[in-house]
């Protein structure tokens, strides 16, 4: 892949900064995933995963076999309001 050189307005140049800091990235490699999906959907997708690892070190989450019977309690109880 060829570089291309652009020049970005400064406010959307911190936007990128803070983005990749967020992110764990460069602001370079930030840039190429904001060209391909957005800005909006980049800021979504780093916040969303930062929450969920935030999640995750302050112990909140289930295993995958609680899932799945809270899921199984669901679908028996809507098959009796079915039935019913």
């Amino acid at each position: 892949m060829s570089a291309a050189s652009i020049a970005l307005p400064t406010r959307l140049s911190r936007r990128i900064e803070k983005l990749a800091r967020e992110a764990g990235h460069t602001p370079d490699e930030m840039l190429k995933f904001v060209i391909r999906d957005g800005f909006e959907y980049c800021e979504y997708a780093v916040k969303t995963a930062n929450e969920g690892l935030a999640d995750l070190d302050a112990g909140r989450s289930v295993t995958a076999d609680e899932m799945r019977a809270h899921f199984e309690k669901r679908r028996i109880t809507r098959r009796a309001r079915k039935a019913a």
